[in-house]
């Protein structure tokens, strides 16, 4: 009789552990946050409305760090042929959907609509919507 016990109750043991909740195949099924979105790459350019970006343009970037620093890379037409502008370092702060740009004493709100793994579209205060993506040009 002592042996059924044994048997049943390292059963129980067994099975308890096979039907944990802690398991790790549940951690790839989780979206990721706005925060680790934001900082997980370059976002160029995409488009810009009421009035888009040109061609050159759509090579600038912005690439947010996780020390709560952005770099944005500005491109312009120069005699015909797309140059690098300048590169411009800020800070930024992110609450929600709410992101400020701060480039010394000038402070950029916008809002972010959506952000995906490859796309991130923000409103700024002016009601102008920009697209940003992780392909350049």
């Amino acid at each position: 009789m002592r042996t059924i016990k044994t048997i049943g109750v390292l059963g129980l043991l067994m099975l308890s552990f096979a039907c944990s909740n802690n398991d790790d195949s549940n951690d790839s099924s989780e979206t990721p946050s706005t925060e680790k979105l934001l900082i997980s790459g370059k976002w160029y350019l995409e488009s810009k409305t009421p009035i888009d970006f040109s061609a050159c343009e759509k090579n600038g970037s912005f690439q947010f760090n996780d020390d709560g620093s952005v770099q944005q890379e500005n491109f312009e037409e120069n005699s015909g042929t797309c140059e690098a502008a300048d590169l411009i370092r800020a800070t930024y702060t992110l609450s929600d959907s709410s992101l400020v740009i701060t480039f010394g004493s000038e402070i950029i709100s916008v809002t972010i609509n959506n952000i995906t793994a490859s796309e991130l579209t923000l409103t700024d205060s002016n009601g102008d919507t920009f697209v940003l993506d992780k392909t350049q040009g």
